[in-house]
Formats: C-alpha cells, sequence, structure tokens
C-alpha cells in the first residue's frame, strides 16, 4: 500500500494498492488475478482474507463514506466464457465484491457497483484485469 501523506496507512492491506484520487477519493486497487480466476466472476477463498481486510477498514476508517465497487477488463473480446461482453464480465465480477463487502457489515445502502469493461485500460492486460473500491470523499 502506497503510504504518502498518510494516504493508506489505514488501507494497508496485503494484495491491494492504496492512492488518492483527483477529488480526494481514496482507491484500493485488487488485481482480477487475486480475486477471480480467468473469465469467472466467482470470488476465489483466497480472495476473502483481503476483502476481509478492506471491510474492516471501510467500516472503522469510512462509515459514512459512499463506496463504488468498479469492475474492469483487458480489450481482449469475450471467446471462451460464457459473458456476452467484456462489461458484463467487469459488472458481475464488481457485483461479486460488493456483496461480499455487504455480507462483512458494509452498508448495503451506501454501496454500489459499475462495470467498465476494457474502459482505463492499463500498461498490460493482468493490471487491466482489476477491482477497484472507491471510497468517496465525504459529501461525495
Amino acid at each position: 500500500a502506497q503510504n504518502r501523506k498518510g494516504v493508506g496507512s489505514d488501507l494497508a492491506i496485503a494484495g491491494t494498492n492504496v492512492r488518492r484520487g483527483a477529488n480526494g477519493e481514496v482507491i484500493v486497487d485488487l488485481a482480477g488475478d487475486v480475486l477471480f480466476d480467468p473469465g469467472s466472476a466467482t470470488l476465489k477463498s483466497s480472495a476473502k482474507k483481503t476483502l476481509d481486510g478492506v471491510a474492516s477498514a471501510i467500516k472503522s476508517r469510512y462509515g459514512t463514506n459512499l463506496i463504488r465497487v468498479e469492475g474492469y477488463t483487458d480489450t481482449d473480446p469475450i471467446k471462451k466464457s460464457k459473458w456476452q461482453s467484456n462489461e458484463r464480465l467487469s459488472g458481475e465480477r464488481a457485483m461479486a465484491v460488493e456483496q461480499y463487502l455487504v455480507s462483512k457489515g458494509v452498508e448495503n445502502g451506501r454501496i454500489y457497483f459499475a462495470g467498465f469493461g476494457p474502459a482505463r485500460a492499463q500498461p498490460s492486460k493482468n493490471k487491466s484485469r482489476r477491482v477497484e473500491i472507491v471510497i468517496l470523499a465525504s459529501g461525495g
């Protein structure tokens, strides 16, 4: 986790990268291969420990903030999986993370998900396949 100017020091969770967004939001970046098998929207059992830490930090440090769970994929067209599009896969993955966080006590009324598919692609396929948990700035 990045700790510049205290950002993310309360979210120093293994398997995550934490940064501050342009509007003051805290962004927790989780690699897709940490959370899911290729082409799957079912959370790996090994991902749950990381998400348990995220849920705990959200509840203790960001109890009133809105949370947006964003799913992303690479730009490769869907060929072998049951998903009709990258947007669908990214949305299902984001929803799986949202549902898990709610099951761990994050209030359902202040968390929502969005699937962006290949939008905002990163320099590599692995970095593009990710879920970002965006803790919106107070009042956002």
